[in-house]
């Protein structure tokens, strides 16, 4: 029994480095027509929300990643993010992500509602239709920055 319990210790611990690679944060980079800023792993496909604009465009598309519940690609939907007193909605519509098989959300959105989304506190709700998830606002404000710059 004592040799189970180290062994699953010693797991545990070789298994913590693993766990904090595995962090997600904001970071923002810059395309040739513009940048994208997310939420996520990164250098990988693990991203939560991305915010992408391109230079002199108003609208900046905003894409959850996170699936929902009882949404058909292309039905109508809307990404809510919801900072404190701040909510913002923005009207899209569904997209079949084929490398999970679920179905995620699009949606357009003004710099200024998103702005104020991720500088109004430390954490926003993000929801779709059927999930409804928390998300760590911990350095967006100043990757939000990098973003706005990028977009104009």
């Amino acid at each position: 029994m004592r040799r189970a319990f180290i062994a699953l210790s010693l797991a545990a611990v070789s298994a913590a480095p693993a766990f904090a690679q595995e962090q997600k944060t904001w970071s923002t980079f810059d395309t040739d027509k513009g940048a994208v800023l997310g939420f996520g792993v990164p250098e990988t496909d693990d991203t939560v929300v991305t915010f992408t604009c391109e230079r002199g465009n108003p609208v900046v598309l905003v894409s959850s990643r996170v699936g929902s519940k009882g949404l058909k690609a292309n039905d109508a939907a809307k990404i809510i993010l919801t900072t404190g007193k701040v909510k913002k909605e923005f009207a899209g519509k569904g997209i079949a992500n084929e490398e999970s098989a679920a179905v995620d959300v699009d949606a357009g959105g003004k710099l200024a509602d998103i702005k104020a989304v991720l500088t109004g506190g430390k954490s926003m709700t993000l929801e779709v239709k059927g999930v409804k998830l928390p998300v760590s606002l911990d350095g967006a404000a100043d990757s939000y920055a990098q973003f706005e710059a990028s977009c104009q």
